[in-house]
């Protein structure tokens, strides 16, 4: 059986540090920016998923913490623990 090495990239949420979504994966993509772009728009949706914050943190979706919704409000996300609910304003 043949093998190789291959390198990926995965999303940190620079708030708390986990790797993993609210679904229980870690997401990960060929470059920085595609795994930033897997993240912030769950399921194709810019309004689901992690925040990239204007100042360039990426902030993974948990809905039980001060900071994250913090940052998530600053950057215009309502992210509630219903998937239902989570709005741009």
């Amino acid at each position: 059986m043949a093998t190789r090495p291959v390198a990926c990239f995965i999303a940190v949420c620079d708030l708390c540090g986990t790797s993993e979504t609210s679904e229980g994966y870690t997401p990960h993509g060929p470059t920085e920016q595609a795994v930033i772009d897997i993240v912030t728009e769950k399921w194709g949706d810019p309004s689901c998923g992690w925040t990239h914050t204007s100042d360039g943190r990426l902030v993974c979706d948990t809905v039980d913490d001060t900071a994250h919704k913090t940052a998530h409000e600053e950057a215009g996300k309502t992210i509630t623990s219903c998937a239902m609910t989570v709005t741009f304003t």
